[in-house]
């Protein structure tokens, strides 16, 4: 197919945009769990008119637009504040869940690279469970997936099954509240007191019941506990564009404290061993080519 010559009359291209959607499953029926989260009507309006209000401006540079650095850290601060956060947890606003996993991974792996180095091969202990983008993570950021049983009769993680699979080479073990296909929260409180007694970093998937357990908590439900006052966590993702109702794509990653979030950062002058001093390119390592560059 070709970029069109001439520009496309406005009403035939509303009509050929809604054409494509006669496929698609009416989600209004309630039958599409998983995709499409409805608060309803009014709901959806200002999530879309705050979208459109925002279209142009480019969270690239805060220096430029400090409106989105400022949405940013109120949003984080607010998802903190609901999960009853300490004082030293931060953050930040992604793309999703996936892009939320991707970056506890790559924090997870470079944390334990700087206080293991010896580890080559980096290992994650998961329950099958687990969102499928832990493995996409592992695959992009070299740390290998393994993947442990959980109890054939609740599908929560099994605890027993995770600490056997714990090697020389394990950087990380993974929780979710709940799973996304079960709806099964895992046994939170007992991966976090093997996390601190083997020293590994714990993750906690909480991108669909972060925003939403807390209220059946309120509500009178017996809820375990899964958020970052569980000794042991030290990372926790939570999807705003699920029940939180937030427009697609809107996911928080947190942090037990600054200096785990250091390792989420990507610095191309660090990551490479180069300063840049003026327009100068000066060498810590050996010489070499700016990797992107």
């Amino acid at each position: 197919m070709k970029i069109p010559e001439k520009s496309t009359p406005e009403d035939v291209l509303w009509h050929r945009l809604e054409s494509y959607r006669c496929g698609d499953l009416d989600w209004r029926s309630g039958r599409a769990f998983g995709y499409v989260y409805d608060a309803g009507q009014r709901a959806a309006q200002v999530a879309k008119q705050a979208y459109v209000e925002f279209l142009a401006e480019n969270a690239l540079d805060p220096t430029t637009f400090p409106s989105v650095a400022r949405l940013e850290n109120e949003v984080v601060a607010m998802v903190a504040c609901h999960l009853e956060a300490g004082p030293d947890v931060v953050g930040n606003f992604t793309s999703g869940g996936t892009e939320s996993i991707m970056l506890a991974v790559k924090a997870a792996r470079d944390c334990l690279r700087a206080r293991r180095p010896e580890i080559r091969e980096p290992e994650m202990v998961l329950p099958v469970t687990a969102h499928a983008a832990f493995h996409k993570a592992g695959h992009y950021l070299d740390v290998k997936p393994i993947v442990v049983r959980v109890d054939e009769t609740s599908f929560a993680a099994d605890v027993a099954a995770v600490r056997q699979a714990i090697t020389p080479n394990t950087i990380m073990l993974v929780g979710s509240a709940p799973s996304y296909a079960h709806g099964v929260v895992d046994p939170i409180a007992e991966l976090g007191a093997l996390a601190r007694e083997r020293e590994l970093w714990l993750h906690v998937d909480a991108c669909i019941g972060g925003f939403l357990l807390l209220y059946f908590r309120r509500l009178g439900a017996s809820v375990p506990d899964f958020d970052l006052r569980v000794p042991g966590v030290s990372s926790l993702s939570v999807d705003l564009h699920k029940y939180a109702y937030a427009a697609k794509g809107a996911s928080v990653i947190l942090y037990a404290s600054r200096e785990l979030r250091r390792h989420q950062i990507f610095s191309c002058a660090r990551w490479t061993g180069y300063s840049v001093v003026n327009t100068t390119v000066q060498s810590t390592k050996s010489a070499g080519p700016i990797a992107g560059a």
